[in-house]
């Protein structure tokens, strides 16, 4: 029974170790396992940190160009609000001017004659005293079609009156030199009552009047060649003289 028992105690240590070292082997394993998972999870949340860091760089350059399309769309509607001010402003320019070139259309056209086409009218003819001379305005219409070959004629000035006792007709004409204060209507040479005109013409001008000659009228004759297309008379009795060089 003595010699048995050392063996005993000797199993014993050894299960003893075993054991030991199966626990010890065990821990590592278990700590390893731990490590292993708290790396893992710990790496799985880094993984979606990264992706989630990367979506939010991707909205906000998403935003910055969508801000500065709408910038450039603010910026591009203030200057087509402007330019369609301009416009409006420019449009309703026109419509007043065009109002006010359709009242004088409608004026000239109560103007021209009822009268045959190419029919010429004296509209108006006055007369002004001015010292030696005489200075007249003209208003000339004709009935034509716009596309209409012009007028081309003459004007002429009779004046109806006495000389010496006598009732005389005599052809006045504009001076040689221009009257005091009247600048030259035309080039050297040409006359200054040829008449060239569509549909209206208004002319002035100055004649000279003739020494000893008490002028009672003087009639307007429209002439195309040797023909009296128009005539009007104007009685000198009913014009006001005017200082020299004085217009009205």
């Amino acid at each position: 029974m003595t010699q048995n028992a050392p063996a005993h105690g000797g199993g014993f240590s050894r299960w003893v170790v075993r054991s030991l070292s199966r626990l010890m082997l065990l821990a590592v394993v278990f700590a390893a396992g731990a490590l292993a998972m708290h790396f893992g999870m710990h790496s799985g949340e880094h993984a979606e940190l990264r992706k989630q860091q990367a979506r939010a760089e991707s909205l906000q350059a998403d935003l910055d160009r969508i801000q500065a399309e709408l910038a450039a769309l603010r910026s591009e509607a203030q200057v087509q609000a402007g330019t369609q001010r301009v416009l409006q402003d420019k449009n309703a320019e026109l419509q007043q001017e065009l109002g006010r070139t359709r009242d004088q259309l409608a004026f000239y056209e109560q103007l021209i004659p009822p009268g045959p086409a190419g029919a010429v009218a004296v509209r108006a003819f006055d007369l002004q005293v001015d010292g030696e001379f005489l200075r007249y305005r003209v208003l000339l219409t004709r009935n034509a079609a716009p596309l209409a070959e012009p007028f081309k004629g003459r004007m002429r000035f009779v004046a109806n009156g006495r000389s010496a006792g006598k009732a005389v007709k005599i052809e006045l004409s504009p001076p040689v030199a221009p009257a005091a204060g009247e600048a030259a209507a035309s080039a050297p040479g040409a006359d200054p009552l040829t008449l060239v005109f569509d549909q209206f013409q208004r002319s002035q001008g100055v004649l000279q009047r003739v020494p000893d000659l008490s002028i009672q009228s003087v009639r307007l004759e429209i002439l195309e060649g040797d023909t009296v297309r128009a005539s009007q008379d104007a009685d000198l009795n009913r014009v006001v003289p005017e200082r020299a060089g004085v217009l009205p």
